[in-house]
């Protein structure tokens, strides 16, 4: 065993009225190291899914608006009682989250297990025939932290299913998702999703400004050791270090994968039937690689079936789902606040090696199922007994990462073609020009059709440059549009990368 249990005792933390049994910790201390070789000795045994045998019927078959209604107990948050910045609150299972999740907290060199109890909840109306076990474990916990005013702690972080974990910065609101590791995303075969299934939560000094997490996830094909570092703020920073073992080969392994919602943009070229003029929770994939080139892909709802986009890449600087739309009036909409939404930037600490940035994107009719998935694929797909180790950092922020000496794109709209008009773009970019749009030369590509009438004109009314052009002669397969400026040799604006299809 890691660590050996001596005895088990009931503790009061102030007004918490939490059970936590006290266990050893392993050695000196309990470190990354103890949970990395907890992984690799996890994915040297053969693997065991959960059991729900210890969830009753009423719990795994509630509704999504019953499960709402089961409420944290404000007076049982950990460490509310005591002068520190951050706060624990814990997820019940059941609906969607059947999954047992062992918590512990690290504090004064022991680790202490968190036991769960029904005391901790309010159910709400809620009525249920049988009483509520005492042994179900939780299915996740969220972070508190006064990001937004010193007075008051507020939900920064969340870790709730599978694999998938969220962050905030100040003001912002959730959308897309995070993921400790994607595996055989859209393969025929089928996806399969790892699971954290134990963390630890490390008590932090008085005055810290961070918090240390670390995790243990699980899946058919791997283990893995996760340590995570968060420190909220105006832009929440989450520095993540990871290690897999693969107790097979996989096919694919995406690497800092999100998860998001894109239905409509202002890029539709088909009717919905919705009041709101956009909804997405990111309307853009991002690209920073090499010396300073970064590329814009506007997301896509497709109309048949999923798309996956591969953008092999060298250097990679930086990839994420980011949310450029941030006037409410783009949505309309008083109860999501899609303006609000985080978007997220991913870091590479270190060299990633050869690979590629993979975003894919799933026809929807709706907006509360994911419907894009971004993620890095290193080259060589992992084989069994393979040790990948990673480190990355995580910004979570309502604007962009610092690239503002280049021309950004703003907007892309389209006109379908029609009544013998070809397809028409439109492509809006914000920024500084360099000597104004007479200085700029638009440069564009097109992999099967051909483009004419380009013109680029200043955009008196925002700011920035306006690209239209047409496209004709394109077919009826993917026709991938690469447009940019370049006055001379070095890049004055992002690539806009496009795909499209009739």
């Amino acid at each position: 065993m890691f660590r050996a249990i001596f005895g088990r005792g009931w503790f009061v933390l102030t007004v918490l009225l939490c059970v936590i049994s006290a266990t050893a910790a392993d050695g000196p201390g309990f470190t990354y190291e103890t949970v990395r070789q907890r992984a690799r000795a996890l994915a040297a045994a053969d693997f065991h899914p959960p059991s729900h045998d210890d969830l009753p019927d009423f719990l795994k078959n509630l509704t999504y608006d019953s499960y709402q209604q089961i409420r944290f107990r404000e007076e049982h948050t950990l460490w509310a009682g005591e002068p520190l910045r951050f706060a624990v609150q814990f997820f019940h299972r059941g609906y969607l989250y059947q999954d047992p999740v062992k918590l512990h907290i690290i504090q004064a060199g022991r680790v202490q297990d968190l036991d769960f109890s029904p005391n901790f909840f309010d159910y709400g109306t809620n009525r249920f025939a049988n009483p509520i076990p005492t042994n179900l474990d939780f299915a996740g916990f969220k972070l508190l932290y006064p990001v937004n005013i010193p007075q008051k702690r507020d939900e920064v972080a969340s870790f709730l299913g599978a694999s998938y974990f969220r962050t905030l910065g100040a003001h912002q609101r959730y959308g897309t998702s995070l993921r400790g590791l994607a595996i055989n995303t859209a393969d025929p075969d089928g996806e399969e999703f790892p699971r954290f299934t134990e963390f630890w939560i490390e008590k932090p000094p008085q005055l810290a400004a961070g918090i240390r997490i670390y995790a243990l996830m699980d899946s058919p094909s791997a283990a893995g050791a996760y340590s995570f570092v968060i420190e909220p703020g105006a832009m929440t920073v989450t520095e993540v270090q990871a290690n897999q073992f693969f107790r097979k080969g996989v096919k694919k392994v995406g690497v800092a994968p999100m998860s998001s919602l894109f239905l409509m943009g202002q890029n539709r070229t088909r009717f919905v039937p919705d009041f709101r003029p956009q909804v997405h929770d990111a309307d853009g994939l991002s690209i920073y690689y090499g010396a300073s080139n970064w590329l814009w892909r506007p997301l896509v709802n497709p109309e048949k079936k999923h798309r996956i986009t591969s953008f092999p890449v060298t250097d990679l600087k930086g990839f994420g789902l980011l949310q450029r739309d941030r006037d409410f009036r783009d949505y309309e909409d008083l109860q999501s606040r899609f303006d609000l939404r985080s978007s997220y930037w991913i870091e590479p600490q270190g060299d990633w090696g050869a690979g590629s940035v993979e975003l894919v994107e799933i026809p929807t009719v709706n907006d509360w199922n994911d419907n894009i998935v971004a993620y890095w694929v290193p080259a060589a797909p992992p084989a069994a007994g393979q040790d990948f180790y990673w480190t990355y950092r995580i910004s979570a922020m309502s604007g962009d990462p610092d690239h503002s000496s280049l021309l950004r794109v703003r907007s892309t709209f389209l006109a379908p073609e029609h009544d013998g008009i070809p397809t028409r773009f439109v492509v809006d970019f914000a920024g500084d020009k360099p000597g104004g749009a007479s200085n700029l030369f638009a440069n564009i590509t097109v992999t099967r059709g051909q483009t004419q009438n380009l013109v680029v004109e200043d955009n008196d009314a925002q700011g920035g440059a306006r690209v239209f052009f047409d496209l004709v002669g394109e077919g009826d397969g993917i026709d991938q549009l690469k447009l940019g400026f370049r006055p001379g040799k070095a890049p004055v604006s992002e690539t806009w990368v496009y795909d499209y299809q009739k």
